[in-house]
């Protein structure tokens, strides 16, 4: 592997053996990429104050494996701090990231999305920017929806009608006599296809996302979803 430094994030990291990590990294050249921080876990590692979640840095990589050395890092931006819901959400990207993304696969536009929506998380709503984030995700993964049409008809989606989410197609026309727990309102859908976010659009727009990502995602639950729980019940 080059000498070059690459950008990128740490998405997580656990420990390994006595005293290293594995680290999994989000970078803009090489995607997810693993990594082993060797001696991380040492009093005296100056790298450990480094590699910290959401802090832009440079890293060094070497090995021709799966499973990469980390050599130098740099800092190359300023830390992004989160707490509370915020934190939770930034958490949630992460999580997303790293279960969706194929390892030394290049993600350019998923970077580009992340990046900006760090940038955002401290001054948007949360939940509209969960949901775009969601959304760009699943376009940019080959997985986008088309909340404008109905791919059984071939006609645009109109206001008044209600659809169902067919994964993998898009939307079915329903009948207005047999409507079900997973059918949208054609308004909503309109409604999410311009970002125009209302109460409605947001609650239908979560809904889909949800299930759109969980044949993606399998059986194993997201741990930052269980951290929301607390904190929506005090709020």
């Amino acid at each position: 592997m080059s000498d070059d430094l690459i950008d990128g994030f740490v998405l997580h990291s656990r420990p390994y053996r006595e005293t290293s990590a594995l680290v999994d990294i989000f970078s803009q050249q090489l995607g997810k990429v693993s990594v082993v921080a060797k001696g991380l876990r040492g009093k005296r590692n100056p790298k450990k104050s480094l590699l910290q979640l959401f802090q832009p840095l440079q890293f060094q990589l070497s090995g021709k494996s799966e499973l990469k050395n980390l050599g130098h890092i740099e800092i190359a931006g300023k830390p992004y701090h989160f707490s509370g819901h915020v934190l939770f959400s930034a958490m949630y990207l992460n999580e997303l990231l790293n279960r969706l993304l194929m390892k030394e696969f290049a993600y350019p536009e998923i970077y580009d999305i992340y990046v900006e929506t760090l940038n955002q998380l401290s001054v948007r709503e949360i939940e509209p920017l969960l949901r775009e984030f969601e959304l760009g995700l699943l376009q940019a993964l080959g997985y986008g929806i088309d909340f404008t049409a109905d791919w059984q008809h071939q006609e645009a989606i109109h206001a008044e009608h209600y659809y169902g989410f067919v994964h993998e197609h898009g939307w079915q026309k329903l009948d207005n006599n047999h409507q079900h727990a997973n059918c949208f309102k054609g308004s909503d859908l309109i409604a999410i296809a311009e970002l125009n976010w209302q109460s409605t659009s947001l609650a239908a727009a979560k809904k889909i996302t949800r299930m759109a990502l969980r044949p993606l995602l399998g059986d194993k639950p997201l741990k930052s979803r269980e951290l929301f729980a607390p904190v929506v019940r005090t709020e």
